[in-house]
C-alpha cells in the first residue's frame, strides 16, 4: 500500500479525540510478559492464507536483511575505531563517533525483528541476554574509565582485570545493571568520554615505562578495541540463527499457521511501542539533564518507527495494515506515522530536551498507533462514506 498525501488528507479529524479516549484503557496490558501470545486473543475474521504466508515470510526475511545491515555498520564502526587507534586525531575520533551513531541507529531499527525472533517463551531468556550484551543502558562511566575526582577509577585503571574478551564479558553487569562493559553504550563512553569531553590524545599509545601495557592510556585503547570486537561477535551469532528455514529461531515461527504468524508480529509490534518507544519518551521535560545516549535517543526511536511503518504500510505491495485493518484504520495509521515522524524530527535530540507539549503529543500519537495496529482503536467513517466496511478478504 503506497502512502500518499491524498490518503493522509482523508484521515478523519475526529480520530485524535477517539485515540486519546480509547487507547489509554488498553495500554497497561501490552507490557505483560505474555504479550507475544496475543494472537490467541486477537482473531482476524477473514485473512487470505496465501497472502498471510507471503507477508509473514517477507517480514522475517526483511529482519534478516536488516541484521545484515547492522553487521555491515558494525564492521564500518570497527574499521573507524581501528583507524583511530592506529592514528589518533580529532578527525578520526569524529569519524568513529559518526560510525557509532550509524551502527546504533541500524541496530535500533532491527529491534522489532529481534523481539519477533525471540518471542516464543523458550527463547525469551536468550533474547534478553542478547539485548543486555549489545544495548545495556545506562552505562556507568566510572566503571570503565577515569571520571572527575576519581583518577584511578574504571577498568582502564584496574590492572587486576586482564583485558581479554572473555574477561570483558565476565565484567559485564557484574554487580549492578549499570556496570556495562560490552555493547553500544559502553563503547559510547569510550568514544565520547565519561563527561563527553573525549579528545584524540586520550588514545595515543605510550611505549615508555616498565609495564606500558598497564598504563591507563594503553588499557583504554585495548578496552575500546575489545568492545568493538564483542559487538561484532554478538551480532554475527544472531545473523547465523536467522535464516528462514529449520533453525532454532525460525522453526517456532514456521510452526504457526500464516494468520497466527501475523498476529504474533502484531503483538510484538504493540510490545515494541510500549516497552521500547514509550519507555524512551520522558514523562516530563528534563532540559537541565544531559542525555547519556550521545544525542541519539530521537534517532533510535525514529529508526524503530520506520521499521514498523515499513511492515504495516510499505511503499509498494501489501503490508500488515492491508490484511488486518479496515480502510479507515489504514488511512488513520498512515496519518499518524507521518505526524509522529514530523513531530519527532522537530524535537530536540536528545529527546529529554524536548518541550513538554511535544512530549505529551508524541506519547498520544504513539498510543494511537499502537491502538490502530492492534485493531482495538476503531475509526468512524465520514458521513459521506457511511457504508458497511469489512476486513480484507471478506
Amino acid at each position: 500500500m503506497h502512502v500518499t498525501r491524498a490518503m493522509i488528507g482523508r484521515a478523519r479529524g475526529a480520530l485524535l479525540l477517539v485515540a486519546l479516549t480509547v487507547v489509554g484503557a488498553c495500554d497497561s496490558k501490552r507490557a505483560s510478559e505474555e504479550a507475544p501470545e496475543a494472537e490467541e486473543r486477537q482473531v482476524v475474521e477473514v485473512v487470505d492464507q496465501q497472502a498471510a504466508e507471503s507477508l509473514s515470510r517477507a517480514v522475517w526475511e526483511a529482519g534478516q536483511a536488516q541484521v545484515a545491515d547492522v553487521q555491515a555498520a558494525i564492521e564500518a564502526l570497527n574499521r573507524a575505531v581501528t583507524t583511530l587507534l592506529e592514528t589518533p586525531s580529532e578527525d578520526h575520533l569524529e569519524a568513529a563517533k559518526l560510525a557509532w551513531l550509524d551502527a546504533h541507529r541500524e541496530f535500533a531499527g532491527v529491534l522489532p525483528y529481534i523481539r519477533l525472533a525471540f518471542a516464543p517463551a523458550p527463547l525469551r531468556d536468550d533474547g534478553r541476554e542478547l539485548l543486555l550484551k549489545v544495548d545495556s543502558w545506562p552505562a556507568q562511566p566510572g566503571y570503565l574509565d577515569t571520571v572527575p575526582g576519581y583518577s584511578e577509577s574504571g577498568i582502564v585503571n584496574d590492572t587486576a582485570v586482564e583485558l581479554t574478551l572473555a574477561n570483558l564479558r565476565r565484567q559485564h553487569r557484574l554487580t549492578a545493571h549499570e556496570e556495562a562493559s560490552t555493547g553500544f553504550h559502553a563503547l559510547e563512553v569510550m568514544l565520547w568520554g565519561p563527561t563527553s569531553e573525549r579528545i584524540a590524545d586520550d588514545f595515543i599509545a605510550v611505549s615508555t615505562g616498565e609495564k606500558p601495557e598497564a598504563l591507563a592510556t594503553n588499557r583504554r585503547r585495548e578496552l575500546t578495541r575489545l568492545m568493538g570486537e564483542a559487538l561484532a561477535e554478538d551480532i554475527d551469532r544472531l545473523a547465523k540463527r536467522l535464516p528462514y528455514g529449520a533453525n532454532d529461531l525460525s522453526r517456532p515461527f514456521l510452526a504457526l499457521d500464516p494468520v497466527s504468524r501475523l498476529q504474533q508480529i502484531r503483538a510484538i509490534h504493540a510490545q515494541v511501542i510500549d516497552e521500547e518507544l514509550l519507555r524512551r519518551l520522558p514523562e516530563s521535560s528534563e532540559s537541565d539533564v544531559e542525555s547519556s545516549r550521545a544525542a541519539d535517543s530521537k534517532q533510535a526511536m525514529l529508526a524503530m518507527l520506520r521499521t514498523l511503518q515499513a511492515n504495516w504500510l510499505p511503499a509498494s505491495g501489501a503490508g500488515m495494515a492491508e490484511l488486518l485493518l479496515d480502510r479507515y484504520q489504514q488511512e488513520a495509521l498512515a496519518e499518524h506515522f507521518v505526524a509522529l515522524e514530523e513531530l519527532l524530527l522537530s524535537m530536540e535530540d536528545p529527546i529529554e530536551l524536548a518541550e513538554l507539549n511535544q512530549l505529551a503529543r508524541a506519547r498520544q500519537l504513539m498510543e494511537a498507533v499502537a491502538g490502530l495496529m492492534s485493531g482495538t482503536l476503531e475509526v468512524p467513517a465520514a458521513e459521506e462514506d457511511m457504508t458497511p466496511v469489512s476486513l480484507q478478504g471478506q
